[in-house]
């Protein structure tokens, strides 16, 4: 019965990080396309930082990589309640 009790508590610390990891990447995607506004409108007058605009496009892609990888790994642990 211990060792249901040890088990029950690191899925829950696990649901937890995954939670919490999922909320902040979600805030960073928000942040990043933040970001990318002001650049996307220079993009109107010059393309000098369109370099930079495309490098925060694939930040947020990868971002997203990650955050989807996160909630697939939060519905397991879910589940596995």
């Amino acid at each position: 019965m211990a060792l249901d009790e040890t088990t029950r508590q690191v899925n829950k610390r696990a649901i937890d990080a995954l939670e919490e990891a999922d909320h902040r990447l979600r805030e960073a995607t928000s942040e990043v396309n933040l970001a990318m506004s002001p650049l996307e409108g220079l993009s109107r007058y010059t393309n000098a930082h369109d370099p930079a605009l495309e490098n925060l496009r694939g930040l947020v892609g990868k971002v997203r990589d990650v955050q989807e990888d996160v909630a697939r790994r939060l519905l397991a642990e879910s589940e596995g309640e």
